[in-house]
């Protein structure tokens, strides 16, 4: 039997937030236009005379608006990341997880195929410690709330030859609905069975 079950992750920090959000994302902007103007400025006041100076005035160019340039890339991400929601789609064999970023752009993080799982647990359990540590594990997050550890659960599964620990909010129907797609019961730790978070 397959098992369809949708669960929405929302983010109530978007809402609260949205003045900071705004003023970073001029402030970035701001940014990417010195760090620009700054390096064809600097560019531009090279004499061409001979190689190496040539280079060097152009390097010291672009390296002055380099730190404008990182700073627009890192303001970006900090954006894109407090406000992420996350989709949960099971159906069937896969659990799909799409990143909405500020309500409007959606894309597929991760498809984790259920027969690929090898573990389902909260991070209070002694197994996720162990897994955390393990040194080729790729590490995923789709959690809006990381200040409530109780509800974040970790997936170890493995696609393609490599190991993944991927880190959800799941409610109980959710972990209900993967239950039933497991291939084997043991798979999900016993601390999964205390109740996380019901849908509202």
């Amino acid at each position: 039997m397959e098992v369809f079950y949708e669960q929405n992750v929302n983010n109530p920090n978007i809402d609260k937030h949205k003045k900071r959000t705004t003023v970073l994302s001029v402030l970035r902007t701001v940014f990417l236009v010195i760090g620009l103007l700054f390096a064809f400025l600097l560019i531009g006041t090279v004499k061409v005379g001979s190689v190496l100076s040539t280079v060097i005035g152009i390097v010291i160019g672009a390296l002055s608006g380099a730190p404008f340039v990182a700073a627009y890339f890192f303001i970006g991400k900090f954006i894109k990341n407090s406000n992420s929601e996350y989709d949960y789609i099971l159906n069937g064999n896969y659990l799909r997880i799409v990143r909405v970023t500020r309500r409007t752009k959606r894309k597929l993080l991760t498809t984790v195929p259920v027969s690929g799982i090898e573990s389902i647990g909260k991070l209070s359990c002694e197994a996720y410690e162990r897994y955390a540590a393990a040194k080729n594990v790729k590490k995923l997050f789709a959690v809006c709330n990381y200040e409530e550890e109780d509800k974040i659960a970790y997936i170890r599964y493995r696609t393609e030859g490599e190991d993944f620990l991927l880190h959800i909010e799941p409610n109980d129907e959710m972990v209900a609905s993967l239950r039933k797609s497991l291939p084997r019961f043991s798979i999900m730790d016993k601390s999964m069975q205390a109740p996380i978070a019901k849908t509202v």
